[in-house]
């Protein structure tokens, strides 16, 4: 098969980080990969992984002259699927291919990504995407807000990751603590960070990867956490899987996910996880980790209650949990597994074969 990927935005997010893992894979088993993108350093990542990627203008909504370059780039990679993202994606690209007679595979990464509003009910109706969900309470979030896209067309294939051969056991000294997310408002760091400021200097270390709209107030916040040593910031990363490999816990205190991904790369790499019970993060948590699963409306007290605990135990305690975190990935989220889904579902069902 031959695969085109677009992508429209203008930043990194877990979509990104699933379409380079998906590309990666789909090469190693023989498919070909395309990819039109406007992110440099995604494009980059993309043809990193042996992906055709390359630029993409998009314009404004609907631009016939974007849409008539998708139209000419397809009918001379000849793509069997095109996969859009949501937004500019699915106007430009998505149209491009529909016009061409090429299935489109919508994915999409929050509930309410899409709301009913006549333009996009319009485009929808007239492209008539497979809806890819990465997970249930997504995938009842398409259903709710459009309840005119046949149940047939909306797939459920869970994200993933490959899973690392064994933990990093955890090392004397400060325990090591890290987020990975955009850092915004709604990814709730200063929950995780007030919490911080209970504990002694020295008994954690806490590496926040990436940037965004709220990072320099926290700085300016937590200042003298940073001073005493206790707190990086190493902004925007394409290196994240090198930061989990030297970190011991995966901290997401976000109000609003749908499957992060991030959650799932973190446990792949055995890291034990807290994280606030929001989207599909409970269709990923392992029974055996119940007790590091925060309440949705919990706030700083509650990962203080956590990180207490966490900061209490053994080092064999908390290898086993970072063992637990492992099996869980392993078992449920391996990449290859998920993929061998993918692959079966555009053959059968999409393209009929």
């Amino acid at each position: 098969m031959h695969i085109a990927f677009v992508n429209s935005t203008r930043k990194w997010g877990g979509v990104k980080t699933w379409t380079v893992d998906y590309v990666r894979e789909l090469i190693a088993r023989g498919h070909t990969a395309g990819a039109y993108a406007r992110q440099e350093v995604f494009v980059e990542a993309l043809r990193g992984v042996g992906a055709e990627a390359r630029r993409a203008g998009f314009g404004f909504d609907f631009n016939p002259v974007s849409i008539g370059r998708f139209m000419a780039a397809f009918r001379r990679t000849r793509p069997d699927v095109v996969v859009c993202n949501v937004g500019k994606d699915m106007n430009i690209g998505g149209v491009a291919a529909r016009l061409l007679g090429i299935p489109v595979i919508q994915r999409v990464g929050m509930p309410r990504d899409m709301v009913a509003e006549p333009k996009l009910v319009l485009l929808l109706k007239f492209i008539r995407p497979w809806m890819l969900c990465p997970s249930r309470s997504v995938a009842n979030g398409v259903l709710k807000e459009l309840p005119f896209i046949p149940r047939e067309r909306v797939k459920i294939i869970r994200n993933a990751k490959r899973p690392a051969a064994v933990i990093r056991p955890v090392q004397p000294g400060p325990l090591k603590l890290i987020s990975t997310s955009q850092v915004n408002h709604d990814k709730g760091h200063a929950f995780v960070l007030d919490a911080l400021e209970t504990f002694p200097a020295g008994s954690f270390r806490y590496d926040v990867v990436g940037t965004g709209g709220v990072l320099d107030a926290l700085r300016e916040r937590y200042r003298a956490m940073e001073a005493r040593g206790d707190l990086f910031w190493h902004g925007f990363s394409t290196e994240v899987a090198e930061h989990l490999a030297g970190a011991d816990v995966f901290l997401l205190p976000s109000m609003s996910e749908g499957m992060p991904n991030s959650l799932l790369e973190a446990m792949a790499a055995g890291l034990i996880p807290v994280s606030r019970d929001i989207g599909g993060v409970r269709e990923i948590w392992p029974d055996s980790l119940d007790d590091f699963l925060v309440e949705t409306e919990g706030g700083a007290e509650a990962f203080r209650v956590r990180l207490e605990r966490l900061l209490a135990m053994e080092p064999a305690r908390l290898d086993g949990l970072k063992r637990a975190s492992l099996d869980a990935c392993r078992s449920g989220f391996n990449l290859v597994d998920r993929v061998d889904e993918f692959e079966r579902w555009v053959r059968r069902d999409i393209l009929g074969g």
